[in-house]
């Protein structure tokens, strides 16, 4: 009861708090349920409320109408939409008008659109977002702008679920934007327009380009220094794989790289110590502040988590003005009730959680470890102030500066540490001394850049010489979080690696691409996609587990199979790889023999028959070796077949490869039987011939089947011969990617989409 009473005096005392409580509660509900019947049962609650003065329960019962409001009619909104779709194909033919809002990270799509009308019979709400797709046009001006009026025409799909375990969302990402559905234009869009509303920040886009190359004027584009100074002032990242990506992360401080209400909060700072310089009046300097906080925000692209740091700022700043004392609590309460009301979905986005869990920690938490930290900025009660020399005024001033620093550290970080693991799986307790130093730098870095588009404005010269200061400040900066990454303990990720520690996973790879990780012994990389499908599919997975294998394997030096291969080597550093010949002409497959010398990682070239031991009870058998074959042949029948043999299993790899391996195979006389095989489509052949399926007499096919190009479909009177056969078919445009693990003696293959069926193996 005592705990209830408390409550109920701090609510009392920031009656925000408890608008803000109701509108959580209201935004968690309408999640779920949509716009709800409650209205009139909580229409009546806020009237006895009202009635009988009861401030707390209207405001949490008004927070409850105004979240399901607005946040209930957007799901709803949402919801219309998918509905609309037709429950068989899952698609409907559209005709769309709307607003560009985003044009993606490379400003070519896919783009982000906002309808405003829609020219059919179907009367769906208007104001959604979608995802579009436009046909690929090699001209430069066939890109869309932000800001755009467009019409578009083309089929409407939902957004594709995650295919590959531990990968990047994308579904999930975008419903939070408020898209869950995407259009595919058939031709290119007709731009009519730009919207007037959008047209400021279109221009403050432009500006961006501008500002970008100023402030890294005289210094190399691709330098690490022009990176970093780039990633803090725009939030532009450094391209992947990057080893400055991972010192920061591991030092804690990656939240440098993307624009936040960190940097929006030292922007305010720079621009309000400039103008208290200039004697500025009070009142001018908030406005002159906010103006200047508002207009960064802007040129970064208005990213959720600056739009959020202006409105707090703007809502603790107008304190000043009104001539009332501001509080953080109360700050924080108020724009999060913005927020929340103008875009529900943020409340269940991790940028929200860190943001506001962060001041929230800094608001209750920060006193509380200025209290405990006390002494360590006190000289002895019994000494005489005024008999401190300089130099330990000075010290006694470090001291100060260094507990303030450390109490806000700890206070931030109790409140980002939690949500770090839940969401990204790490925690870094090194942040807390790692973020004292980092924080100054940064705060140069900023400073400086703002200083150096100032002064190249005025005289070129000048600008050039602050930014290979910044240069220098930049690496500094890398240097410090380097070596608070390396120092052991400092931070730890979340161990996935439970009771399938050891698995293989049969990558689902866009357009027919391969990839295959085998979780044995040291770990190995079979085949990798292309260099892109690495990097979005393939590497958040090994990321996740935490896995570097030290053997790759090319199959056969084919793009879709082997373009990744260069990023695998320079990500793992592997110990060997197996290829298949040295003489092939792919491009990436020679820069892979190139950089694999340089390396020093071996290279190996199997024979027929030979055998690779990975660990006690399993090794691999390569059963096709096209170095023994003459000439180059086709990439996909001039590749790799392997078999792996664990713990009493056997997995067939066979790549691309058709009726040609298939048939050199067969007359080989070799004992072809699999458990399992694991194929793709053959580019200019038939692929699982009936007398080679026989053969190998299997229990299970896990099959690519690409919807384009056409010959990576799997057809469907070869589909019908292998289901009549009893042989379970794991089609990976059904299933995405597949787990294979080894359990009781039983090997269970699990798929990745929901609602595909796990298919177990008994011995």
């Amino acid at each position: 009861m005592s705990f209830l009473k408390t409550a109920h005096k701090t609510l009392v005392r920031c009656p925000l708090w408890s608008l803000l409580i109701g509108v959580l509660v209201g935004t968690i509900f309408s999640n779920h349920y949509g716009l709800s019947w409650w209205w009139f049962t909580l229409s009546v609650g806020l009237i006895i409320g009202i009635i009988f003065r009861k401030t707390t329960l209207s405001l949490l019962l008004t927070g409850l109408i105004l979240a399901n409001s607005f946040h209930g009619a957007s799901i709803e909104n949402q919801a219309a939409w998918v509905d609309s779709l037709d429950p068989q194909l899952q698609t409907r033919h559209a005709y769309l008008e709307g607003t560009i809002t985003d044009t993606g990270s490379k400003g070519s799509g896919p783009y982000l659109m906002k309808v405003t009308s829609s020219y059919d019979d179907l009367e769906l709400p208007i104001g959604i977002h979608i995802q579009l797709f436009t046909p690929y046009l090699p001209e430069t001006d066939s890109k869309l702008h932000y800001g755009d009026i467009i019409t578009v025409e083309g089929n409407l799909f939902p957004i594709h679920e995650l295919r590959n375990p531990h990968g990047f969302d994308q579904k999930r990402w975008l419903h939070r934007q408020g898209v869950n559905l995407a259009i595919r234009s058939q031709h290119r869009p007709t731009v009519s327009g730009i919207s007037i509303t959008r047209r400021p920040i279109r221009i403050m886009s432009q500006w961006r380009l501008y500002l970008r190359e100023q402030m890294t004027l005289g210094l190399r584009e691709d330098s690490q220094e022009a990176q970093l100074i780039r990633a803090v002032v725009l939030g532009e990242k450094p391209p992947r794989p990057s080893s400055m990506l991972d010192d920061f992360r591991h030092s804690g401080t990656l939240h440098v790289f993307a624009v936040s209400g960190l940097h929006v909060g030292m922007v305010g700072t720079i621009i309000g110590l400039a103008l208290w310089c200039f004697r500025v009046p009070r009142w001018m300097t908030i406005l002159l502040t906010i103006t200047g906080m508002a207009a960064y925000a802007d040129i970064t692209g208005l990213q959720p988590p600056s739009v959020r740091a202006v409105i707090m700022a703007t809502v603790f700043l107008s304190g000043f003005l009104l001539q009332r004392r501001p509080t953080l609590i109360n700050s924080l309460a108020a724009s999060a009730i913005l927020v929340l009301l103008w875009d529900g979905h943020q409340l269940f986005t991790p940028g929200f959680q860190l943001s506001y869990g962060v001041l929230l920690s800094l608001a209750l938490l920060s006193n509380i470890w200025l209290r405990l930290l006390k002494p360590m900025a006190e000289i002895d009660s019994f000494m005489p102030h005024s008999l401190l020399t300089p130099w330990q005024e000075r010290r006694l001033l470090m001291r100060k500066w260094f507990k303030n620093s450390l109490s806000i550290s700890l206070a931030a970080w109790m409140g980002s540490a939690p949500l770090m693991w839940i969401h990204f799986g790490i925690i870094t307790p090194i942040a807390i001394i790692a973020g004292i130093p980092l924080m100054a730098t940064v705060f140069l870095i900023l400073a400086i850049a703002m200083l150096s588009m100032f002064a190249g404005a005025l005289w070129q010269p000048a600008g050039t010489a602050l930014n290979r200061a910044n240069a220098f400040i930049a690496q500094g900066t890398h240097h410090i979080a380097g070596f608070f990454a390396h120092i052991p303990g400092g931070h730890a990720y979340r161990n996935y690696q439970t009771d399938e520690s050891q698995r293989i996973i049969v990558f689902d790879i866009p357009y027919g691409g391969g990839a295959n990780f085998i979780d044995l012994g040291g770990g190995i990389l079979l085949d990798s996609g292309k260099q892109s499908h690495f990097r979005q599919h393939v590497l958040p997975t090994l990321t996740a587990l935490r896995a570097s294998p030290d053997s790759l394997i090319i199959s056969h030096a084919e793009e879709a199979h082997s373009g990744g291969m260069n990023q695998a080597l320079d990500t793992f550093q592997p110990k060997q790889a197996l290829i298949p010949k040295a003489n092939l002409r792919s491009s990436s497959y020679r820069r892979f023999l190139d950089n694999s010398a340089e390396s020093g990682s071996s290279l190996i070239i199997p024979n027929t028959n030979q055998i690779f031991q990975i660990q006690d009870n399993a090794w691999l058998e390569v059963l096709h070796a096209p170095t023994e074959l003459d000439g180059y042949g086709l990439a996909d029948d001039s590749g790799l077949v392997i078999r792996l043999h664990w713990d009493g299993w056997r997995i067939l790899f066979m790549g691309d490869a058709g009726f040609i391996t298939e048939t050199r195979l067969l007359e080989s006389g070799t004992d072809l039987t699999a458990d399992v095989i694991i194929m793709g489509r053959n580019s200019a052949d038939y692929s699982g011939t009936e007398s080679f399926i026989q053969a190998v007499s299997p229990k299970a096919i896990i099959s690519t089947n690409a919807s384009f190009p056409t010959h990576e479909n799997i057809p469907p009177p070869w589909r019908k011969k292998i289901e009549q056969s009893g042989i379970a078919l794991l089609d990976q445009n059904l299933t995405g990617a597949v787990t294979i693990i080894l359990e009781n003696g039983n090997l269970t293959l699990n798929p990745t989409l929901s609602g595909a069926r796990t298919v177990t193996l008994q011995p």
